[in-house]
């Protein structure tokens, strides 16, 4: 009994060794080798940038100079006055401005174990953006680390699967689709500015408005009334979900592996959000199958997915739900 004991310990410190050293492995590869290993192939190229440090690659150094950068400023406001500065990328994107008077047009840096390939090359860009190969895809972590908020939509997807999609959603973007929402676009603004001038007449001629919500809920009810129609209530409820899971997403750990799993706080609150939008998609999806046939961006979506089956090089592990959900929550990320 004590020798079947003992073998049953050493067979599960084995177990547990075994474990351990497998963690370690894959970590010292996801977070050391392979950005190294990318990172020299750059490097190699002429392609340089910060020195990242081992967990967290130079999210530490922006925070620092982002944060120095805002202090200067507000000194410098103080010091001297100025009219208002419309020059906001200096100051978010204060990193990258030093980087790029530091490294050239083109450098590298990472967040997590991501690594970022930066470039405001004008001819790079243009070839770039004239790329008409489906080989130059999306990094994966857009699918993964966000994929409670894109999902396998447009901004995510790869090959064929992304060359469909695009098929549906690049015509509503066109100048005679873009022009047809004008009188759409005047109503809800003739709506809040009317709101606004009740506001202050109310007021005694003088009134306090947050320009930055006002101007939010106008986007709201814009892009609401353009996808979902006549079901454009909902869609201000879902379009008011998916910034509360921009929010959340946004004080998440980006590029670190399996943080997405970690049950939080913040990752419970992601979670939630994604199925509470994810259901009222499809109960919007549902009522309109009993409704009449109406003409909006829902409407061109579900049409787009019923070809969607018959695509054997899509996605095994996205569904026909995913599919409309993911595109819907895209084409209301495309207009916000």
């Amino acid at each position: 009994m004590e020798a079947d004991l003992a073998t049953m310990m050493k067979l599960i410190f084995s177990l547990l060794s075994g474990g351990i050293l497998a963690s370690f492995a894959y970590s010292y590869t996801v977070f050391f080798v392979k950005p190294r290993r990318l990172k020299s192939r750059l490097q190699n190229q002429g392609i340089k940038g910060p020195s990242p440090s081992l967990l967290l690659g130079n999210i530490p150094e922006i925070r620092r100079i982002q944060t120095e950068s805002a202090a200067a400023k507000t000194s410098q406001k103080r010091e001297n006055p100025l009219p208002i500065d419309h020059d906001w990328p200096s100051t978010v994107f204060s990193h990258l401005n030093q980087w790029i008077n530091e490294y050239g047009p083109t450098f590298v840096y990472s967040t997590g174990k991501i690594q970022q390939l930066c470039t405001v090359d004008i001819d790079m860009v243009k070839e770039i953006s004239l790329c008409t190969s489906l080989s130059l895809g999306k990094p994966s972590y857009l699918s993964k680390d966000r994929g409670p908020l894109l999902g396998q939509s447009i901004f995510s997807a790869n090959g064929l699967f992304w060359s469909h999609q695009r098929k549906i959603i690049a015509p509503e973007f066109y100048m005679d689709k873009v022009k047809s929402m004008v009188s759409l676009m005047v109503d809800s603004t003739t709506t809040m500015v009317r709101s606004w001038e009740s506001r202050i007449e109310g007021d005694g001629g003088m009134a306090e408005i947050n320009i930055d919500l006002e101007i939010r809920n106008l986007s709201a009810d814009i892009i609401s009334r353009a996808c979902f129609g006549s079901n454009y209530t909902k869609g201000e409820e879902i379009f008011l979900k998916l910034r509360n899971l921009q929010d959340a997403m946004s004080r998440g750990f980006i590029g670190i592996p399996g943080s997405r799993y970690i049950p939080n706080k913040n990752n419970w609150e992601i979670w939630k959000l994604e199925k509470e939008i994810n259901s009222m998609i499809l109960r919007v999806v549902k009522e309109r199958a009993a409704a009449n046939y109406e003409k909006d961006l829902l409407q061109v979506i579900l049409e787009g997915a019923k070809s969607y089956g018959d695509q054997e090089s899509f996605p095994s592990d996205v569904s026909l739900d995913r599919f409309i959900v993911d595109n819907c929550k895209g084409y209301i990320l495309c207009w916000s």
